[in-house]
């Protein structure tokens, strides 16, 4: 009887560990930056990209990604807008790679060279202007 109980509780403990792990999943997903791509195969492929390093625990990330989304419908016809979770493989690689922090934003031409990179501070005039300089490249 008392192993039944013990069995019992172990079973309850496992569900609860389980239903903790989908909700922190869920979680994640849901915080994940609407609308953007991490797909950064599309980079010199003939449009113009911006790629923000997101990190939703800075809110220096957070106000670059409102500033994107303030931008984004005028140039998402000739600009790829992705954002990469710095907490993954391909955040950490990008980062590594372009060597910057897990707050900022790296703009390159269409054919993929490394046009500008901005780490905070950029107003919403100052990016519309980096992203015209862009597509008359």
């Amino acid at each position: 009887m008392m192993k039944d109980k013990q069995m019992g509780s172990a079973k309850m403990i496992k569900l609860a560990v389980i239903v903790a792990i989908c909700g922190v999943i869920a979680v994640g997903i849901a915080l994940l930056p609407r609308g953007f791509k991490d797909d950064l195969s599309v980079v010199g492929q003939g449009l113009g990209s911006v790629v923000l390093t997101h990190n939703k625990e800075l809110a220096g990330s957070l106000t670059m990604m409102e500033l994107l989304n303030k931008v984004r419908t005028d140039y998402e016809e000739t600009i790829n807008f992705l954002a990469v979770d710095v907490h993954t493989p391909i955040g950490r690689n990008f980062m590594q790679q372009q060597n910057v922090g897990s707050v900022a934003l790296v703009m390159f031409d269409p054919a993929g060279a490394r046009h500008a990179v901005f780490t905070n501070g950029i107003s919403e005039r100052e990016l519309r202007t980096t992203l015209d300089k862009i597509l008359s490249l």
